[in-house]
């Protein structure tokens, strides 16, 4: 028996930090994680990304808590596939918490609403300091706002566009999310962009509030030039990446380049 399950790739154009959580917006693509669970005949629980063994710690904490809910659940095979390189601010750990979450969920019978199997990634994505709230927007789908962390999301009305990525580097999420100083520059600039998204509640919108975030929380000093000549092109948070509606005309050559479109359904058991 083996189960699989499916989670978009969700891009934050612009957040703001909270406790445990963020507000924020930004869109699924897709392409994203399928995440397969099946039992092992032998030897112990083995987790791979694209076919190679990983340590995936934000996959371990989701079977951790799995395992606090159903008891022990044997020996486990389980696989994570992806096209989006990792680290690069697309959101993948959420992505693979929550494709494993519902796997999981269905294939050990635990019978949890799929609430519960939100909470749980979510859970184990603040963890692992690799994300705040990528999960609750990647099990949504489509093209979403949230104006403060008391707020409730926003659908934004979906368009479909196509989008480029140039994936440069990664970086690590918790040395902005848990740094003081950073954190005042993002939130600073989340309130002022999202500001500006709230006044117009449109995809056209939010591509200028990702771009005023990326300059003015200072996260974009690395692709300033790009983003200047490429008016439809912001950066991926958090990673060194740049998205645009439109194609690039790059200067510098990224590590990898994709094209993907944005997706209205969220996450789902296959």
């Amino acid at each position: 028996m083996k189960t699989e399950a499916f989670c978009p790739s969700y891009i934050t154009g612009l957040f703001s930090i909270g406790k445990d959580d963020a507000a924020g917006a930004g869109f699924a693509i897709d392409k994203g994680m399928k995440t397969s669970v099946e039992t092992a005949k032998s030897g112990a629980t083995k987790i791979t990304i694209n076919g190679s063994e990983s340590a995936a710690p934000v996959s371990k904490v989701v079977l951790r808590k799995f395992s606090e809910v159903a008891g022990k659940a044997g020996l486990l095979r389980i696989s994570h596939e992806t096209e989006i390189p990792i680290g690069y601010g697309c959101g993948m750990s959420a992505a693979g918490a929550l494709s494993l979450a519902l796997a999981l969920n269905e294939f050990l019978g635990c019978r949890l609403s799929r609430e519960k199997c939100v909470k749980i990634a979510h859970d184990a994505d603040v963890e692992c300091g690799t994300g705040l709230s990528g999960v609750d927007a990647s099990a949504i789908g489509g093209i979403l706002a949230r104006r403060s962390v008391k707020d409730a999301v926003v659908e934004l009305p979906f368009e479909e566009k196509e989008i480029e990525l140039a994936f440069y580097a990664p970086i690590k999420t918790s040395s902005i999310i848990a740094t003081k100083e950073w954190k005042l520059k993002v939130n600073a600039a989340g309130e002022k962009s999202l500001a500006l998204l709230f006044k117009k509640k449109k995809w056209g919108s939010f591509v200028e509030a990702s771009r005023m975030f990326a300059y003015e929380s200072g996260l974009a000093g690395w692709c300033r030039q790009e983003m200047e000549e490429n008016r439809r092109a912001s950066m991926a948070m958090l990673g060194k990446t740049l998205f645009s509606d439109e194609p690039l005309k790059i200067n510098k050559a990224p590590m990898r380049m994709l094209k993907a479109r944005t997706c209205k359904e969220g996450a789902k058991v296959l």
